[in-house]
């Protein structure tokens, strides 16, 4: 696979071998459960993960006859918010149909679990229920990210010699590339 921003007409394409044998060349792959496309467009893991959560959703409904309310809330949890969760750190801050898609998945389910019509707004329910919003999930994922990795990270003071009130701020370089903005970091100091 070869990293590349959609606008190249062909893109570089190395041949690689491995013990004698050359080993082909794929446009995507899934890797720890994260579908990689080789322009970073995370469309076909968007396009999975919602496979998975209607799955759950379904299953959420079909056992909420069944079950307690503290049981289908505990499914939840371990279940939907668990398969919500992973990756999000990577794809969370991506806008489009296939988060939107994903998004209606979650509200949908939390329909569900507060027992009330597929028309009933959910802002009140998310807070009723004490459930993060996918939005929500994305920063706690990114703010978990930043406090563990801080050290790593460069502080204006070791940039700039300036005593200003932000010299203790993650210094954020920066860049005009699209994908650039997307990072971790970039998305994290701007909740900071």
């Amino acid at each position: 696979m070869s990293f590349h921003n959609r606008q190249e007409k062909v893109p570089i394409k190395p041949k690689v071998t491995l013990n004698g044998s050359s080993l082909e060349y794929v446009a995507d792959l899934k890797f720890l459960r994260i579908y990689i496309t080789e322009t970073l467009n995370w469309n076909i893991h968007l396009q999975s993960l919602a496979h998975k959560l209607s799955k759950v959703s379904f299953m959420i409904k079909t056992l909420k006859e069944t079950f307690s309310p503290y049981m289908i809330r505990h499914i939840y949890f371990t279940k939907f918010q668990a398969i919500l969760r992973s990756g999000i750190l990577l794809w969370g801050g991506i806008k489009g149909d296939s988060s939107i898609r994903v998004f209606k998945i979650q509200k949908r389910v939390v329909r569900l679990l507060a027992g009330v019509s597929f028309r009933t707004s959910c802002r009140q329910l998310f807070k009723k229920l004490n459930i993060l919003t996918m939005a929500s999930l994305c920063i706690l994922e990114v703010t978990c990210f930043i406090r563990k990795n801080c050290k790593f990270l460069e502080q204006n003071s070791q940039v700039h010699q300036c005593d200003t009130r932000r010299k203790l701020d993650i210094h954020v370089k920066m860049k005009s590339m699209e994908t650039y903005k997307k990072k971790c970091n970039k998305y994290g100091h701007e909740i900071i």
